[in-house]
């Protein structure tokens, strides 16, 4: 019984522990998100563990930014999901807190996240828009608000419980990783240190941190965009693939075509031997 209750004890502890680091992170102070709120929201976990990995970094001096609605045309906005501003330039964060496995083309606007149905069951497919272009997009409308280039720097980050089966880049401009490999891209990049000076830093702080604090009517516009943008996108995308499908049946009779006329040519010709044999035979 006594096992018990201190096993209950250090459960309790831990638990308080995590709520009052919650709490006093940055995430917590700039998207007052409840931690329940944040736990059971998969878009909100994962940008909150790319902050944790990453938040040793505000002991050098960098500053975090989430959820960042920036200005698109008119009364639209694109969202920045984690921003650090550090004295190597901008990491904008696309965060993707997905399973199962991602085949993606740079290329391509819209990338494919396969599930896992169980044996024998065909995996489920479902289609998402291509993050690259998507930061591609953040990245202009922030230097557009910024109204100067700094170093800026696209990071993709998937989740460790997904594998990135193919994703076929053409460029350098966006680095595509799982959650944990993303120290592995700064430390890439830590030859660029001191490109941002501290008075710089605060000063891209300080312009963007108002668009983290938007009204809901504003989140609420955002989102009913995105859902339109991908619906519009995804009967695009069915639209081609079944013009794909076509084109391969089409393929296939054509094929099936020239088999067949190869065949009667092939016929034909054996036929022609053999009059030619039986006429020898005559003479």
């Amino acid at each position: 019984m006594i096992v018990l209750f201190f096993m209950l004890l250090i459960i309790v502890l831990v638990c308080v522990i995590k709520y009052a680091g919650y709490v006093n992170s940055t995430y917590y102070k700039i998207t007052k998100k409840p931690v329940l709120a944040m736990r059971t929201d998969v878009g909100s976990y994962g940008e909150y563990c790319i902050f944790k990995l990453l938040k040793s970094y505000e002991s050098q001096g960098a500053k975090f930014l989430f959820n960042v609605y920036l200005p698109k045309g008119e009364n639209e906005t694109t969202e920045i999901d984690v921003l650090m501003i550090c004295s190597q330039g901008i990491y904008v964060f696309e965060s993707k807190n997905y399973s199962g496995w991602i085949f993606g083309n740079e290329k391509y606007k819209m990338w494919t996240q396969s599930l896992p149905q169980g044996k024998g069951r065909p995996s489920k497919k479902e289609k998402f828009l291509n993050p690259i272009m998507q930061n591609k997009l953040h990245i202009r409308c922030l230097n557009e608000y910024l109204k100067e280039e700094y170093p800026v720097y696209s990071v993709i980050a998937f989740s460790q419980r997904c594998e990135l089966k193919k994703i076929e880049l053409v460029s350098d401009n966006a680095a595509v990783v799982k959650r944990n490999d993303i120290l592995k891209v700064l430390a890439k990049n830590s030859k660029y240190v001191g490109q941002l000076d501290e008075k710089t830093i605060s000063e891209i702080y300080d312009k963007l941190y108002p668009l983290t604090q938007v009204s809901e009517e504003v989140k609420k516009q955002h989102i009913e965009n995105i859902k339109k943008e991908t619906e519009n996108l995804n009967k695009l995308s069915s639209s081609f693939e079944e013009l794909e499908k076509k084109v391969v049946n089409l393929s296939q009779q054509t094929q099936k075509q020239q088999n067949e006329i190869q065949n009667l040519t092939l016929k034909e010709t054996e036929g022609r031997l053999r009059v030619r044999e039986a006429s020898q035979r005559v003479e």
